[in-house]
């Protein structure tokens, strides 16, 4: 940082440089009260010193400071769940772990030697995995700061097991249905196993979204928490592919359509107390369902119907696995499911597609001989000999 005295007018002045802004502009620090030139020359060094004390170039500063601004550039650009997630491990592991280093002091083995002490953490192998990916995504954004661009190339994630998905079978499906009786709390459920929508996609849903005309319901909006921490609909989704419209049957039609005239029975009783919302799915007042409740009536459904316990995320799982197991197209499901790809569809499901081993075989055997299996299964085809 330097410094220097310059005049204006009759008043001498300390200048100090702070460097250039984004637009390349230089940037200076006034300091007025000199009548004399050697007054203001004398308090230069003074004046540099403390400035110096509060400044502190990019690569001087701890890690943990960096990564406050990380988060505090994150809070701005990512959902306020996101961010909850990433603030939580920060705190809780990474800055205290590597949080007083300097940015310019360090090394891979010091991120290394972090990671190593995660591994001996007792925590599930998902959590330790979040820890890495939280921080190389921290790590790699601070190449202007003078963290180095490889310092986490020859570092390993931690490896998941892959995560089974709960769902229901065809039978379990049927007998929860019979013991789902709750006035309000009915319809969000039925909506899951119906549509596969998400939790937030279903108690945000407006009856301006649903076409009881044509069958069809579409994805707009969703129930989330706001940066304050109240539940709010909010028309930002998980993904670009979330925004999709899904075909509905003829009896969830018919469901549907009951329970609106039962809605407009709550306005006319509640009268101009009622909070229209607009909502396909609300409490008895009008106003939103609260994802803890609507767990509370499930759970104890589930209990009361004896089928396996699982969870609300469960039942859109059941509704693509049910969809699989009847031959719907995988890209069908992932379209209603408003997956980014069809890929995550097929590493999430392929496991419970009936015969795709089977249908794989026949399929190239078609294509190498031309001819579908007609022989009997201990015959192998013998290529002809021509000599």
């Amino acid at each position: 940082m330097r410094g220097h005295v310059a005049k204006k007018g009759d008043r001498y002045y300390v200048v100090v440089d702070l460097g250039r802004d984004h637009r390349n502009k230089r940037k200076q620090k006034w300091f007025s009260g000199y009548s004399r030139k050697k007054d203001a020359e004398k308090d230069l060094p003074r004046i540099l010193n403390e400035l110096e004390k509060g400044y502190k170039e990019p690569e001087n500063i701890t890690l943990e400071e960096y990564f406050n601004q990380w988060l505090s550039r994150k809070k701005r650009n990512v959902q306020p769940g996101t961010y909850e997630h990433y603030e939580s491990y920060m705190r809780t592991h990474i800055i205290p772990g590597l949080g007083h280093l300097k940015i310019s002091k360090l090394e891979p083995y010091h991120v290394e030697s972090f990671m190593d002490e995660v591994h001996d953490k007792d925590l599930s192998q998902r959590s330790k995995k979040h820890i890495f990916r939280i921080l190389s995504s921290a790590l790699k954004s601070g190449k202007r700061y003078g963290i180095k661009e490889v310092i986490m190339e020859d570092i390993e994630a931690p490896k998941v097991n892959r995560k089974q998905i709960e769902y229901w079978t065809h039978e379990e499906v049927n007998k929860f249905m019979g013991s789902l009786k709750s006035k309000n709390h009915a319809m969000p459920i039925i909506l899951a196993l119906a549509t596969g929508m998400r939790r937030g996609e279903i108690l945000g849903l407006k009856w301006s979204h649903v076409d009881l005309e044509n069958k069809k319901i579409s994805v707009f909006n969703q129930l989330k928490k706001d940066d304050d921490g109240k539940w709010t609909i909010s028309p930002q989704l998980k993904t670009s592919t979330s925004y999709r419209t899904i075909d509905i049957d003829d009896d969830t039609i018919e469901l549907l359509k009951a329970h609106q005239r039962q809605q407009t029975k709550d306005k006319m009783k509640i009268g101009s107390d009622y909070i229209d919302l607009d909502l396909v799915c609300a409490t008895s007042t009008g106003d939103t369902i609260k994802p803890t409740y609507l767990r509370t009536v499930f759970n104890r459904t589930i209990k009361k119907s004896g089928v396996r316990k699982i969870s609300f995320h469960g039942l859109r799982h059941t509704h693509a696995t049910l969809l699989l197991q009847n031959g719907v197209h995988p890209k069908v499901v992932q379209e209603r499911l408003g997956h980014r790809s069809i890929q995550t569809t097929l590493d999430t499901y392929s496991h419970i597609i009936p015969g795709i081993q089977e249908i794989a075989a026949t399929s190239i055997q078609q294509s190498l001989y031309g001819k579908k299996n007609t022989e009997p299964e201990n015959v192998v085809p013998i290529a002809k000999n021509n000599d």
